[in-house]
């Protein structure tokens, strides 16, 4: 490592830190002639592109450090980083599972790598790297909590227990172990923890970023020990303090629905070519609304690989449009995708998610939101088939409001907002029925609940798949579980929260008239006790 060189990295990185990214990317670029810096400066020069919303150069520069890496724990996990950002997974997964992080002795590396993989709904991997860490003697109350979460992914409740405990001994109060730990048992009269979360809440400064975590904890405990009334006021004070922490334009999400609404497409201009190799199942919906169940009954057929929520469609168009932005549709990115390369999205679609399928004929991508993308999904990937989850409005919002979500669906803290975002939704699925004939598969939550083996039966045949006996039995199957349903997909299927809503609708009346004025003709009957 020459002095030069390293003279060149300090005054690249000083001028980055000022915001001075011409002479940062100059510096930079200066250095991949020392292949000493290549890795670093690549990654750098990633950053950079990102930043100035050159999500391509950006892409090619990570991959490029992927090319050039090296057996340092560090830099694989910052390349680990910078892959999973720019939507690399696979080259970030095969980052994480280098000799260079497995074996490393560097428990901040491991601990990293492992809360990386976590964070990607991928526990199995994150798993023995956050174990090794904790041999090595990392017994911070972080790595205990990536443990507990870990471990709930994975279905082993006792381990999740054990870790949980061990964080909050090492420091009690901490906001999301003590949710976490809500979330793994159904609170009874003779074990809850509510005089916990009450005491930790109070402990607490009122506008601290974790106080939702405790006020959705205590909602939880409290609806179980059957305190509606007491866990109503939890609920409403969680919304409140998430939703002032959110920066939400319902204005921006009404003009994208609108977009979309305006969207016709002529079907000349559909690439019917078949796919070659493993097949997608995209599960849209809403979130809250079975799309977890039913991915856990596809993914019991020897056929299919149910995968999770994968990010990669929005990602994948971002790179061919060459718009920046976070992983859902934003208005930026549905106009740039007007003339979108279909057949390319569509090919770099498939390039990115295959693998997951490890070898069966078909594999799941159940991110909810992707229903937003449907116009999409049906002209890049004509062949891939689309499930979407039906549920009943005031139990399908309402189980919105009360999941405290992490960096997503920002309308779900007001029961006002909440209601306009179904509205939007209902009708734009309905637009896509309209556009796309026969694509898109309703399944109805309350059928697949009540009558499980009938309506999979349904979802096989739609999906070319012959039946096969079991499928239903989802408190059967072990694997990873990595959503807000991790518990739930451990019990048998049963009907408990069909009609959730009617015991809080004294307090859900704005939410019912909003949906009502909104025009929906399948709402349950209201009968508020206000």
């Amino acid at each position: 490592m020459s002095d030069a060189s390293l003279r060149t990295w300090e005054l690249a990185e000083r001028s980055a830190r000022e915001g001075d990214l011409d002479h940062a990317r100059t510096g930079y670029e200066s250095l991949l002639r020392d292949a000493a810096w290549v890795l670093p400066a690549r990654l750098r020069l990633s950053g950079v592109a990102l930043a100035e919303g050159r999500v391509r150069e950006a892409t090619l520069h990570a991959l490029e450090a992927y090319a050039a890496r090296e057996p340092d724990g560090v830099l694989m996990e910052a390349l680990c980083a910078q892959l999973i950002k720019v939507g690399e997974l696979q080259a970030a997964v095969d980052c994480a599972a280098s000799p260079a992080v497995a074996s490393s002795a560097d428990t901040a590396v491991l601990a990293g790598v492992g809360r990386l993989m976590n964070e990607q709904s991928l526990p199995d991997l994150a798993l023995p790297l956050l174990q090794r860490a904790q041999a090595l003697g990392d017994g911070s109350p972080a790595l205990q909590y990536q443990m507990g979460l870990c471990r709930m992914y994975l279905g082993d409740l006792d381990a999740a227990q054990s870790a949980l405990a061990r964080c909050l001994a090492a420091e009690p109060g901490h906001p999301a172990a003590l949710r976490l730990r809500s979330k793994l048992r159904r609170a009874s009269p003779s074990q809850n923890n509510v005089e916990e979360l009450r005491s930790a809440l109070h402990r607490m400064e009122p506008k601290h970023s974790d106080v939702p975590l405790l006020h959705y904890a205590l909602f939880k405990e409290l609806d179980e020990l059957g305190q509606e009334a007491a866990a109503w006021s939890e609920l409403e004070r969680g919304m409140r303090s998430r939703r002032s922490q959110l920066q939400y334009d319902a204005s921006t999400e009404s003009s994208l629905f609108d977009h979309l609404l305006g969207m016709r497409i002529v079907p000349e201009t559909v690439d019917t070519t078949s796919i070659d190799g493993p097949v997608p199942i995209f599960i849209v919906g809403m979130p809250r609304s079975g799309t977890t169940l039913l991915e856990r009954i596809l993914g019991a057929h020897p056929d299919v690989a149910d995968v999770g929520e994968l990010r990669d469609f929005t990602a994948q168009l971002r790179w061919s449009c060459e718009v920046m932005g976070g992983p859902h549709l934003d208005l930026p990115l549905a106009r740039a995708a007007e003339s979108a390369d279909w057949k390319t999205v569509g090919q770099r679609y498939l390039a990115h998610t295959q693998w997951h399928a490890g070898g069966k004929r078909f594999y799941t991508d159940k991110l909810p939101s992707n229903f937003i993308n449907i116009g999409y999904i049906a002209r890049a990937l004509p062949q891939a088939r689309i499930l979407h989850l039906v549920r009943e409005p005031m139990d399908t919002c309402f189980s919105n409001l009360k999941e405290l979500f992490v960096g997503a669906y920002p309308h779900s803290y007001d029961q006002q907002e909440m209601a306009a975002h179904f509205l939007h939704y209902r009708r734009l699925m309905a637009h896509w029925h309209t556009q796309f004939p026969g694509r898109v598969f309703d399944v109805n939550y309350a059928r697949l609940v009540a009558a499980p083996a009938e309506a999979a039966r349904e979802v096989l045949e739609f999906c070319g798949l012959p039946w096969q006996p079991g499928v239903t039995a989802i408190e059967a199957r072990a694997g990873r579980v990595a959503t807000a349903s991790a518990i739930q997909m451990r019990e048998p299927i049963h009907q408990r929260y069909v009609g959730q809503w009617r015991r809080y609708g004294q307090w859900l009346a704005p939410l019912h008239k909003a949906l009502a004025a909104g025009g929906l003709a399948d709402l349950d009957d209201f009968e508020s006790t206000a």
